[in-house]
């Protein structure tokens, strides 16, 4: 096997756990809203799987581009992550 095909196999089981982990943060069975530790864990795996996938399937681990592929993500991110903790009805019509 080589170099190459082993780390490929490596962030393939790397992503795997971390899609295993957000399983286990963003469980819906419960009908409780998501603490905001659970918001930050969901978000922070989302944002290692895209860091792996830019940096090893698509290449870009010697790429200048990554910090700025991994910053607007984490800045997309973050403001998802933020809308859960707006009021409900802030924005409603009146």
């Amino acid at each position: 096997m080589t170099r190459d095909v082993r780390r490929l196999l490596t962030v393939w089981a790397a992503l795997m756990a971390l899609s295993v982990a957000m399983a286990v943060a963003a469980d819906t069975t419960r009908a409780s809203r998501l603490g905001t530790a659970w918001v930050v864990a969901i978000c922070v795996v989302a944002l290692l799987k895209a860091r792996f996938v830019l940096a090893d399937y698509l290449e870009l681990r010697r790429s200048s581009a990554l910090g700025g592929f991994v910053a607007a993500i984490a800045f997309m991110l973050a403001v998802v992550g933020l809308s859960f903790f707006v009021p409900a009805g802030l924005f409603a019509p009146r």
